[in-house]
């Protein structure tokens, strides 16, 4: 099964309500995973800090476990369960 095939969850961050403090990328169980410094691509990671605000970068690594959205002191992640077969990613990175 693709990693695209497991995508059952939408990740979505306010932008507006974000304070940087960075918990949902520390807490985030997917992030934690250890690489190689050659290997590690930031791009791998579901959440990330750009200027200052979270950012989804890459919602196909999420499992949906929830933990971003236990730490972030803003309440401005939410996470929706979807079937597969309706799943668009609508995300956009700002640099």
């Amino acid at each position: 099964m693709s990693d695209y095939e497991r995508v059952t969850y939408r990740i979505t961050i306010d932008a507006s309500r974000c304070n940087g403090c960075n918990n949902c990328t520390t807490a985030c169980p997917v992030n934690a995973e250890m690489r190689k410094k050659e290997d590690y691509d930031p791009n791998d990671r579901v959440i990330a800090i750009k200027n200052g605000v979270a950012v989804v970068i890459n919602p196909f690594r999420c499992d949906g476990d929830g933990v971003c959205m236990i730490v972030c002191p803003q309440d401005c992640i939410s996470l929706e369960f979807i079937p597969l077969e309706e799943y668009e990613d609508t995300t956009s990175v700002q640099p």
